[in-house]
């Protein structure tokens, strides 16, 4: 109910009450009725307002925001699925100021170890790792990748196959991170990276790339598109 027709009531409850002898009463109920109103009137409209807002409050932002790959579901099937703590018998990581590697060794397909779509193409999902684990550790290291320097060696070991990525890292005033798109036995094109690289540069920030990289192995060619950009 609005104020307006909400004071509206209240006169007329005062005028059905009132008698002829009752007018001085009836002016002083009649103002501190109107004032009573208004102030319970605000007072709700105050709560209301606060509870709208309260409704509306996002969370604040958790530390991942800003990171590449923080929000890609590969990262998330990653991290609910264990991560290194259920995958370090195939996956290993080392990291320092200078370099960032990561290396598998296990079967080439059949596993679904960070895929959005739980796919198995297992060997091209290290590539998806990789950016679940050296975005968080870039967030928190102010280092740029040499992306033109990434080296990627693939093989094969006691029946097992394995693909090594060892990203030199060199030392920046800022942070950066890495994005890459990639595909296996097949070229998906540097368009998506050149455009993202294209979008941050125009908002500001500093990007390279993209870089082309192959890596080729018993289990095929991986060709992948580097870029790295400051978050």
């Amino acid at each position: 109910m609005s104020l307006r027709t909400t004071i509206k009531k209240v006169l007329q409850e005062e005028v059905n009450r009132q008698t002829i002898n009752e007018q001085d009463d009836f002016m002083s109920a009649l103002l501190k009725r109107i004032m009573d109103t208004i102030k319970d009137k605000g007072e709700s409209l105050k709560n209301d307002a606060l509870k709208s807002s309260t409704d509306n409050t996002t969370e604040s932002k958790p530390l991942g925001i800003g990171v590449v790959g923080s929000g890609w579901k590969s990262c998330k099937a990653w991290r609910d699925k264990g991560g290194l703590s259920k995958w370090g018998d195939k996956i290993q990581i080392s990291k320092s100021s200078s370099n960032f590697t990561i290396s598998y060794k296990g079967p080439s397909s059949g596993l679904s170890i960070a895929h959005a779509a739980g796919g198995g193409d297992t060997i091209h999902q290290l590539y998806n790792v990789l950016i679940c684990e050296i975005n968080p550790f870039l967030a928190t290291t102010k280092a740029k990748p040499n992306i033109k320097n990434i080296q990627v060696s693939g093989g094969k070991e006691g029946g097992k196959s394995t693909l090594k990525i060892s990203v030199p890292l060199e030392s920046s005033d800022e942070h950066y991170q890495l994005d890459r798109r990639g595909g296996w036995n097949h070229d998906p094109g540097s368009s998506k990276m050149d455009e993202k690289c294209k979008k941050v540069k125009n908002s500001g920030g500093k990007c390279e790339g993209s870089v082309r990289n192959v890596a080729s192995g018993p289990f095929g060619k991986i060709t992948e598109y580097f870029i790295t950009h400051t978050m």
